[in-house]
């Protein structure tokens, strides 16, 4: 089914694969930009529709930093350019209309603002046809502006758009009917949460009586997703949630309407996919971060290649968190998004290099360099390459990291790189290597505590297997690595205790899987002691000062989390020419920067 006709109102579409709209920043002042043009040319060729990115209908609504704009006739012509360009590629057209400020809430505005938001929706909608658009996609969901009037938490009117459900819909059924008055000939679709998520607010009941009530003004098709800022997990979920996580949802949503769904969200492989469709919970697939990591997988899918299909891995780490910097989009499995002509170029001299380390910033540049049209050889320590990332697979919700490793083996393989595993180089091996230019990629080394212990394990070194004896485990550091430890030790049944220096544990990772895995380890009752500086570590006893007064805690063993520094075995070759260091051995950062650093090399080379 996944490759059969569908249709959304008299919108004809060649399969049942929908682009869904996601943020990009990629956008010029508002205005179509040439690396957004190559963005969407390279995802839009298998898919029947593309619905653009959200595009502020005005200006008091504009919330990314780069955001698409559809405020002004001015940005007609660029979006003109790019329809006209997806149109070519095969796809239908699609553009979301969207508004946000959180800086406000229903209450703020009077009755004479809120037709004149309806006016702008309804403009944009106009524009978006003269652009040659063949559909626009009404943003309804995920806490922006018209959710929030949606939602009973955030919507405190008393007026006609507030109070009851039917007055809490109002905005929202305005602008539907708005849209459909000015630009009576495109087809409308409007995404909505199927729940907030959150306590109080806006729940599948009522989504149900709104997408009935949006079914009979007019709507051509729903789009149904879930979640507001607070609860971004239910729209964008990570790996720490289970696939398929609105399915049900969707479903009954389905079943109390007559025009057709689109699925969204984490929504698993292809066979699962194809059931989705078969089991008639929804009509349309959409894709989102997974046509960012592998623009190809519908193409692959379609020619029978599905073991070559590179899945999301929701990590969320260069696509939400980038575009929440203000950043544009990235993606830690694909480098080249919103850069995809830089990655085309071949090398017009081709060097032989050599890489050592076969972590993901060493994997990376041999696959890029490779690709580039250079003879490369990757040389790794270990008997399997990955690095870091085989241990970071470890911990509970984190399996699919894995799949990073097996990615970048199989491009390896593709572009012909020499492997060589089991070869831990000496500073001499390497000094004698023949090669034009040799890349370092060693990674990095625990940092030690300023503390005399006995004995103490590393967390890396308890991730990959070697657990701890006793029963009562104090985990020394509360980033990322000491709260993922203390997971996977407390599912083990160990009895847990995180001592952090700092205020407060999980410092820098981002807030939706900083607020997951806590809440985790809430439930495995491990024990979380903050602003802890430790004395002394002796006799099983661990003496620490909080808030000026010593503590005591008693302990059976000591797991290690306090973060990483760059191995410095080669670093007397730093100011040679012919060495390049990159990643964790340069600069400790993430698996994102790592790749991605990885793959610039090729670009200078």
């Amino acid at each position: 089914m996944l490759f059969s006709k569908g249709k959304i109102g008299n919108l004809e579409l060649k399969n049942r694969f929908v682009m869904l709209p996601t943020v990009t920043n990629l956008a010029q002042d508002g205005f179509v930009s040439g690396r957004e043009m190559e963005y969407y040319n390279r995802r839009s060729k298998d898919v029947s529709l593309v619905i653009v990115e959200a595009s502020y209908v005005n200006k008091f609504g504009k919330f990314f930093v780069n955001q698409l704009g559809i405020d002004d006739d001015n940005k007609i012509d660029g979006l003109k350019k790019l329809s006209y360009l997806l149109q070519k590629n095969g796809a239908k057209t699609g553009i979301q209309l969207a508004m946000h400020n959180p800086k406000y809430k229903p209450v703020d505005f009077t009755k004479d603002k809120i037709e004149g938001f309806i006016e702008d929706f309804a403009n944009a909608a106009v524009r978006s046809k003269k652009a040659g658009f063949d559909l626009v996609e009404l943003h309804f969901a995920h806490g922006w502006f018209v959710n929030q009037f949606l939602s009973p938490n955030t919507n405190k009117r008393t007026d006609e758009y507030g109070g009851t459900f039917e007055g809490r819909a109002k905005f929202a059924l305005e602008i539907l009917r708005k849209v459909k008055e000015y630009v009576p000939d495109i087809t409308v679709i409007c995404r909505i949460n199927a729940s907030d998520f959150t306590s109080d607010g806006f729940n599948i009941e009522e989504s149900i009586k709104l997408s009935k009530m949006l079914e009979e003004n007019g709507a051509d098709g729903l789009n149904i997703s879930a979640g507001v800022g607070a609860t971004a997990e239910y729209h964008i979920s990570p790996m720490g949630l289970d696939d398929k996580p609105l399915l049900e949802l969707i479903k009954r949503i389905k079943d109390n309407v007559n025009i057709p769904i689109i699925a969204a969200n984490k929504l698993g492989y292809a066979n699962d996919w194809e059931k989705i469709l078969k089991d008639n919970v929804a009509d349309f697939i959409g894709i989102a971060r997974g046509l960012i990591g592998d623009p190809d997988c519908i193409a692959k899918l379609k020619e029978g290649n599905n073991e070559d299909i590179r899945y999301c891995i929701h990590c969320n780490q260069a696509c939400l968190a980038y575009i929440l910097k203000g950043l544009s989009v990235s993606c830690l499995m694909n480098p080249e998004v919103g850069r995809e002509l830089e990655f085309q170029v071949k090398t017009d001299k081709s060097l032989n290099i050599a890489v050592i380390g076969g972590g993901p910033a060493g994997m990376s540049a041999a696959k890029y360099l490779a690709k580039k049209g250079h003879k490369v050889e990757l040389f790794e320590k270990e008997d399997k390459l990955g690095g870091q990332l085989n241990v970071a697979k470890i911990p509970p919700h984190k399996e699919e990291i894995g799949k990073v490793i097996e990615y970048l083996e199989r491009d390896l393989r593709k572009y012909n790189v020499n492997i060589h595993l089991n070869r831990k180089m000496t500073i001499e091996e390497i000094k004698d290597l023949p090669h034009d230019k040799v890349v370092i990629a060693t990674g990095s080394v625990p940092v030690n505590i300023n503390v005399n212990m006995d004995a103490f394990y590393w967390a890396i070194d308890v991730l990959a297997g070697k657990l701890p004896q006793g029963q009562d485990i104090m985990v020394i550091g509360g980033g990322l690595t000491g709260l993922e430890t203390a997971e996977f030790l407390a599912q083990k049944g160990k009895n847990i205790t995180i001592l952090e220096a700092k205020d407060e544990v999980g410092d820098g990772i981002f807030p939706m899987i900083r607020k997951l895995i806590i809440n985790r380890l809430k439930k495995l009752n491990v024990n979380i002691i903050t602003k802890a500086k430790i004395n002394h570590i002796s006799d099983k006893k661990l003496s620490y000062n909080l808030d000026g007064v010593e503590k005591i805690q008693e302990f059976d063993d000591i797991v290690v989390a306090t973060g990483n520094k760059p191995d410095a075995t080669f670093k007397e070759l730093i100011d040679d020419d012919k060495y390049l260091f990159i990643g964790d051995c340069k600069e400790v950062a993430s698996a994102v920067e790592a790749i991605r650093e990885g793959a610039e090399l090729s670009l200078k080379l």
